[in-house]
């Protein structure tokens, strides 16, 4: 099956059981448009490549799959430059040297299929080295759960949890060097942060519903939380948002976002 891993020599982390990933060059070219004259396209050098990577696996249970997304994330959010190696059903291998992982999103589905998007930079020529060993996945996580209980300090965020997706982004700069096709990741990373996101749905036959939005966003306040569900806790994190879905009746689906330094 194929598999993938990421290795910036402080951490080697799977991501995933059935890993696959596709590419888009990019090349920064110079166009002069002279008034009254065809335009001139001129290549400047350089050149990177953008990593669009998915990465699956079946875990133990929701809490078990939201946690194995969490600390993969967690993980690429602080890292270094490093090794991407993907490996197809084929059994076909590629390795991309000096990649950064940017940004990557993740949910469950069906309860216990992790699926991970993973999105990587690296130069357009970059060192192929030879495929490494993937690692082994982690071991379910201890407490873990599928009771889509999402709470906040104890009290829950709406009246029936749906899902937990989680999403990072940061930002690493990659140098195009001129007169050859390639970059350098410059650094350093900045910007990271990891956004927890809860779907769920809120019900209310005393009020009407804009105004249960406004009493949960009011509850939960301008202050730093605890964000439990499923047998994980996400310590410290801001509530950015309460986004409800547009209805007149006394019930809707709502997403909460969580916003968590790095």
């Amino acid at each position: 099956m194929a598999a993938g891993y990421f290795n910036d020599g402080s951490i080697n982390i799977e991501l995933g059981a059935h890993v696959f990933a596709s590419t888009t060059g990019y090349r920064r070219n110079l166009s002069l448009t002279p008034h009254g004259s065809p335009a001139r396209i001129l290549d400047s050098g350089g050149g990177t490549q953008e990593l669009s990577v998915r990465g699956q696996r079946l875990r133990a249970n929701m809490g078990d799959a939201e946690r194995w997304i969490y600390e993969i994330l967690l993980a690429l959010a602080t890292s270094d430059p490093g090794e991407l190696g993907v490996q197809d059903n084929l059994g076909n291998q590629a390795v991309f040297g000096d990649a950064v992982c940017v940004g990557a999103s993740g949910e469950v589905q069906a309860f216990r299929f992790a699926d991970v998007r993973y999105t990587f930079l690296a130069p357009e020529v970059s060192a192929q080295g030879a495929f490494g060993a993937v690692p082994a996945a982690p071991a379910t996580y201890g407490g873990t759960s599928t009771a889509q209980n999402y709470q906040v300090d104890a009290a829950d965020v709406g009246d029936h949890g749906v899902s937990l997706r989680i999403e990072m982004t940061r930002s690493y700069p990659l140098r195009e060097i001129p007169r050859c096709r390639g970059a350098r990741a410059r650094g350093p990373a900045s910007n990271a942060r990891i956004r927890l996101i809860v779907t769920s749905h809120l019900v209310d036959t005393t009020q009407t519903i804009w105004e249960a939005v406004e009493a949960l966003v009011r509850g939960i306040g301008p202050r730093h939380v605890d964000l439990t569900g499923n047998g994980n806790t996400y310590a410290d994190v801001l509530l950015e948002s309460v986004r409800p879905g547009l209805t007149d009746l006394n019930h809707t689906a709502i997403e909460a976002e969580f916003l968590m330094e790095v």
